[in-house]
């Protein structure tokens, strides 16, 4: 089974669980029941190991592939013979069962479908029985793969076949029973879930198709039993091809997290988005009796520190691959700081003030702890005195801080933002009147740019044009721009999309909207054909890179488009 380029794939979502199936309609990542299940499709991480739900033209030709609006039910176009075949791909939503729904149009040539389904990523066989002419059951997964037409079982390759002239239709579900009949009357219901998802959220302006793309795209990684978003649905997509950078990023970042909020609160929403992120955080908090957050949680909430490696082969050969994360441990100020920048945004959209004792446990932590050496916003092992780290805390508590009725508690959370700033004043400038990366360093990061935005320092600030300018000498790639990474040459890597929206958010502050416009339209050159974003792109070889889709990219991607309409307008 080929690897797809990450370019090719598609994304179908249920909110508990998600598929990534390519431009010939082959499914080659599923972890059913939830997404941080193990993939029983895993085909794109191990083309031998890995399973896969393929369909099988003889000669069909991609036309062309589209979402209905805003949902999340996928048509895909193929030329076969001079007639043209639609499939139609979703996963069922508000109906009696679970899983993957599959209907092709009549077909002038016979056709099959051959599925291979694989436990534990690929590494174990599952148990399949056959229990009708049509239907296999796999016990050990409590599914049931159902087919419109006679399946044959061969050691553990399943394959049906389907006449020239006959249209199809195919289920993996947590069903027994399944007609045709219900699977219509699940993808009208499902059809009206995605109605009333997008209703959560609105925007009208530039770049408005790609912002509504990016919308999907985010509102397909949220966990509906808690609300947390994941940074997406995949492990081991490489941000280097062939090298050891291959991560799992199925949980709940709060940095992540809490970014993406600010992304859409400054959209037209129904508060929806804004009560689930409260309602993840302060449930998390609670749930692992924690006075602070932890650097990221399960979709569940609760704390993960298990990881494990997986023998595979990986992404056209990145190893190693694993499941779980070794950053647990972490200290990362900035995702406390983003957490209360994000609560800001909201409280002063709605004039209110939920969850309000754990955003005075979030900004009492910043003050007991900005002191110490972090992890920084890349994750590194190497603890530093990062400067965005230091300066989103004293941001953070300057925000709260008028939302705080002891007037002893507000004034000592301004009095820290003050400590913050003259440790930055005194210990994080470059020679050359630059932000550092970190105390006592002559390098700058693209972190700072995000400074601007969060209104830590106005954009014509002498230091952090100075550090912009450090910037696009250094880390630009056109107007597509790279990180600093301490412990990794980042030159190796592809640019950083997130980080390349919010050079374009600092130039809409700065007034310098062509630039901005260049910017973001250098990004979304980088998207692909339904507006997906991988976390990197290779500018050299035109190739995604890193886990996809990237819910951080599309947030900062959707941030700076609604600076831009605001400056515009």
């Amino acid at each position: 089974m080929k690897q797809p380029p990450i370019s090719s794939l598609a994304v179908i979502s249920d909110r508990n669980a998600c598929a990534l199936l390519d431009r010939e309609g082959t499914i080659s990542w599923y972890c059913p029941g939830a997404f941080d299940h193990d993939a029983v499709f895993s085909s794109l991480i191990d083309q031998d190991k890995g399973g896969y739900w393929q369909i099988n033209f003889s000669d069909g030709i991609f036309l062309n592939r589209a979402f209905e609006q805003r949902s999340s039910i996928l048509y895909t176009y193929l030329q076969v013979n001079s007639q043209q075949v639609k499939f139609i791909d979703f996963m069922p939503m508000n109906s009696s069962f679970k899983g993957i729904c599959r209907k092709i149009s009549r077909s002038p040539v016979a056709f099959s479908g051959e599925l291979s389904l694989r436990s534990d990523y690929g590494l174990q066989a599952t148990d399949a029985l056959q229990t009708q002419a049509e239907v296999i059951h796999f016990p050990s997964k409590n599914l049931w793969l159902h087919s419109s037409h006679p399946i044959t079982l061969e050691n553990d390759v399943i394959h049906y076949h389907v006449t020239a002239g006959e249209s199809s239709w195919a289920a993996l579900t947590d069903c027994e029973q399944l007609t045709e009949p219900d699977i219509d009357e699940a993808l009208q219901l499902t059809r009206e879930a995605w109605i009333n998802i997008e209703a959560h959220i609105n925007y009208e302006g530039p770049f408005e198709r790609e912002v509504q793309n990016s919308l999907r795209a985010l509102q397909q990684m949220v966990y509906e039993p808690t609300g947390g978003i994941i940074a997406a649905p995949t492990t081991g997509l490489p941000e280097v091809i062939g090298g050891r950078r291959n991560y799992d990023y199925r949980f709940v970042w709060m940095r992540d997290a809490a970014l993406i909020t600010s992304s859409l609160v400054g959209l037209q929403t129904d508060g929806k988005v804004e009560r689930s992120f409260m309602s993840f955080v302060s449930g998390a908090m609670r749930k692992n009796g924690q006075s602070h957050v932890s650097c990221f949680y399960g979709i569940d909430q609760t704390v993960r520190k298990n990881f494990k490696y997986l023998s595979l082969a990986g992404y056209q050969d990145s190893r190693p691959l694993m499941t779980g994360n070794t950053a647990a441990d972490q200290f990362q100020l900035d995702a406390e700081a983003s957490i209360l920048l994000a609560c800001g945004a909201i409280y002063a959209k709605t004039d209110e003030r939920p969850e309000w004792e754990i955003v005075e446990s979030i900004a009492d932590y910043i003050c007991r702890n900005w002191e110490r050496k972090d992890n920084g916003i890349w994750e590194e092992e190497q603890v530093q005195h990062y400067t965005s780290s230091k300066a989103l805390a004293a941001r953070a508590l300057e925000v709260m801080a008028p939302y705080q009725n002891n007037q002893e508690t507000a004034e000592r959370w301004r009095y820290n933002a003050g400590l913050i700033r003259k440790f930055i004043n005194e210990n994080c400038l470059t020679s050359y009147g630059a932000l550092a990366v970190h105390a006592g360093s002559e390098d700058v990061d693209i972190a700072c740019a995000l400074l601007a935005p969060f209104g830590f320092a106005k954009a014509d600030d002498k230091y952090l044009k100075a550090t912009i300018d450090a910037i696009e000498e250094r880390y630009s790639d056109g107007n597509l721009y790279r990180r600093h990474l301490q412990e990794f040459d980042s030159s190796q890597e592809g640019v950083f999309l997130a980080a390349s929206c919010w050079m374009a958010h600092h130039y809409v502050l700065a007034g310098n909207l062509d630039k901005a416009n260049a910017i973001l339209s250098a990004v979304q050159n980088c998207a692909n054909d339904l507006g997906y974003f991988s976390e990197e792109y290779d500018t050299e070889n035109k190739i995604m890179l890193g886990n996809f889709p990237q819910t951080f990219v599309h947030s900062s991607f959707i941030c700076a488009v609604n600076a831009l309409e605001n400056a515009v307008r």
